[in-house]
C-alpha cells in the first residue's frame, strides 16, 4: 500500500486541484451569488478545498494522532505544495514573457507599468511601517507581503514567505501568511473593487452589471488542416517544449550557482536562498533572450511563427496561475491565525484602502480617456491577478471594447522589468534578521520603497502635465 501511495502521491495533489477547479467552476454556474462578486473560479475552488482539509486536520488528525505526528503531516502536506506553486508561478510567468504583443501606444504602457510598481512599493511601505510601529517584536516581513500578496498574486507571496519562515516562527507559518494576504486580497478587490463599479456606473447612468465572470482578452483564429490533425494541437506541443528547455536552463542556472556558492559556507546558503526564490527573474531573463533571437531570426528571412503561439501560452499561463491560486489557498493553516490575525486583518485593510485612493488619483491623473476603466481594471490586478482586473473591468465595458485591458496586460510586463530593484529592497530585511545591523536594514527597506514611490509618482506627474497618457 506504501508503495502505492508513494507511486501516487504529487499526481494525487494535481487530480485533487483539478477537482477543486471544477467544483469551483460548477458553483459559480450554478449559484447566482458567487458571480455577484468577483470571485475566480480558481479561489472559490481553493476555498472548498480549505474547508475540507482544515476540517480533516483539525477535527479528524488532531484527535487521533500525536502533535509530533500531527505536525509531520501537516508540514509535508504544505511543502508539497509550496512546491507545485513555486513551479507554477514560474511557469506561468515564463509563458506570459514568451508571448510577443506589441502596442501601439508604448508612452502608454510604460505609464502603466510605472503605476503598478509604484503601487508595489507604496503597499511594500505601509506593511513595514505598520509593523515598525504597532508589531515591533515580529519580522518586518510579515509587512512586506502585502505587497507581494496583493500586488503580485499569492504565488510569489507564499514563496517569499517560505524563505522568511524562521524569521516568521516557522515555514508553515510563513506560506499560510504570504497565502492569506493573498486571499485577503482577492476578497478586498473583488467587494469593494464590485462597490465602486456599482457607484460609477450609477453616476455615468449605465446599468450596472448584474454578474462577473473570469474572462480572457485572447482571441485566436483556428486551423483544421484534416479531421485527424488539429493545427492548435501541434501549437501546444512546440510551445510546452519550449518552456520546458527554458525551464531546464533555470534548473541548470541554480545548480551552478549552487555549487558556486556552496565554499562560502551560511552566507553562500543565504544568498542562494534568495536567488532560488527568483526563480521566475532567471526564467523570465531566458524568455526575453528567446525573443530577442527570434526577432532577429524573423529579420533575416527565416520562417520562425511555428516557434510561437501567443494564444496557447496565454492558456498555458492561465492554467499555471489557477493551479497556483488553488494550491495556495489550500496551503493556509488555521494554526497560524492566533499570532498573526489582527496583524493581517488591519494591514490588509490599510493597504487595501490606500491602494484603491492612490490609484484613483492616478488614473484620473494620468491617462487622457476611460479613466474610470483604468481605475477599476488596475485596482483588480492590485488587489488580485490579471483575471480580477480584467472581471472587474468588464463591469464597466463589457465587451472590452477599450484599449484598456490590453494596456493592463502590456503594462505589467513592463511592471516587471522596472520591480526588480523593489524586489532587491524587499530582501533586504532578511539578510539583517538577527544581526546587529537589523534595524538599519529594515529602515533601508522602509525608505526604499518610500523613495521608489516618489520617484515614479513625480515621473508620472510630469508626463501628465506635457500629455496624458
Amino acid at each position: 500500500m506504501d508503495t502505492f501511495m508513494q507511486e501516487w502521491s504529487i499526481i494525487l495533489y494535481f487530480l485533487a486541484i483539478g477537482v477543486l477547479l471544477f467544483v469551483g467552476k460548477f458553483l459559480k454556474s450554478v449559484f447566482p451569488l458567487f458571480s455577484k462578486i468577483v470571485l475566480p473560479t480558481a479561489l472559490l475552488g481553493g476555498l472548498v478545498g480549505f474547508i475540507i482539509v482544515q476540517s480533516y486536520f483539525n477535527f479528524y488528525l488532531k484527535a487521533n494522532v500525536t502533535t509530533t505526528e500531527y505536525n509531520e503531516t501537516v508540514n509535508n502536506f504544505v511543502s508539497i505544495l509550496s512546491t507545485i506553486v513555486y513551479h507554477a508561478l514560474a511557469i506561468g510567468f515564463l509563458s506570459l514573457t514568451l508571448k510577443q504583443g506589441e502596442s501601439g501606444n508604448k508612452r502608454k504602457v510604460w505609464s502603466t507599468g510605472m503605476i503598478i510598481t509604484s503601487t508595489y512599493a507604496l503597499q511594500g511601505f505601509i506593511g513595514i511601517l505598520l509593523v515598525l510601529i504597532f508589531w515591533a517584536d515580529k519580522f518586518v516581513g510579515a509587512g512586506m507581503l502585502l505587497p507581494l500578496g496583493f500586488g503580485q498574486g499569492p504565488g510569489l507571496a507564499t514563496q517569499f514567505g517560505r524563505m522568511w519562515g524562521d524569521a516568521l516562527g516557522g515555514e508553515t507559518t510563513g506560506i499560510a501568511l504570504g497565502a492569506s494576504y493573498a486571499f485577503l486580497g482577492f476578497v478586498f478587490g473583488g467587494t469593494v473593487g464590485v462597490a465602486a463599479i456599482n457607484i460609477l456606473a450609477r453616476r455615468k447612468g449605465e446599468q450596472k452589471p448584474g454578474h462577473y465572470e473570469d474572462a480572457s482578452v485572447q482571441t485566436t483564429t483556428m486551423k483544421f488542416d484534416t479531421v485527424k490533425e488539429i493545427s492548435v494541437l501541434d501549437g501546444l506541443t512546440v510551445q510546452v517544449v519550449i518552456i520546458a528547455i527554458i525551464y531546464a536552463l533555470v534548473w541548470l542556472t541554480l545548480f551552478l550557482l549552487k555549487f558556486a556558492l556552496e565554499p562560502l559556507g551560511n552566507i553562500g546558503g543565504t544568498i542562494f536562498g534568495l536567488l532560488k526564490g527568483f526563480n521566475f527573474i532567471i526564467g523570465i531573463f531566458y524568455a526575453l533572450i528567446y525573443k530577442m533571437i527570434l526577432k532577429r531570426m524573423q529579420k533575416k528571412g527565416k520562417e520562425v511563427r511555428f516557434m510561437k503561439n501567443d494564444y496557447v501560452l496565454s492558456n498555458i499561463s492561465s492554467l499555471a496561475f489557477n493551479v497556483m491560486i488553488t494550491g495556495s489557498v489550500l496551503m493556509i493553516t488555521v494554526d497560524f491565525l492566533k499570532d498573526y490575525w489582527q496583524l493581517l486583518i488591519i494591514i490588509s485593510i490599510i493597504g487595501g484602502l490606500a491602494t484603491l485612493f492612490y490609484l484613483r488619483y492616478l488614473t484620473k491623473r494620468v491617462y487622457a480617456g476611460f479613466h474610470d476603466e483604468y481605475f477599476v481594471g488596475l485596482f483588480g490586478m492590485l488587489t488580485g491577478v490579471a483575471s480580477t482586473g480584467i472581471a472587474l473591468l468588464k463591469g464597466l465595458d463589457r465587451n472590452l471594447e477599450t484599449p484598456v485591458a490590453e494596456e493592463m496586460v502590456l503594462g505589467s510586463g513592463t511592471a516587471i522589468s522596472m520591480a526588480l530593484p523593489l524586489f532587491a529592497i524587499l530582501t533586504l530585511p532578511s539578510l539583517g534578521y538577527g544581526t546587529a545591523n537589523e534595524g538599519l536594514f529594515n529602515y533601508i527597506a522602509l525608505f526604499g520603497c518610500l523613495i521608489y514611490v516618489i520617484v515614479m509618482f513625480v515621473i508620472l506627474f510630469v508626463r501628465s502635465k506635457r500629455k496624458p497618457a
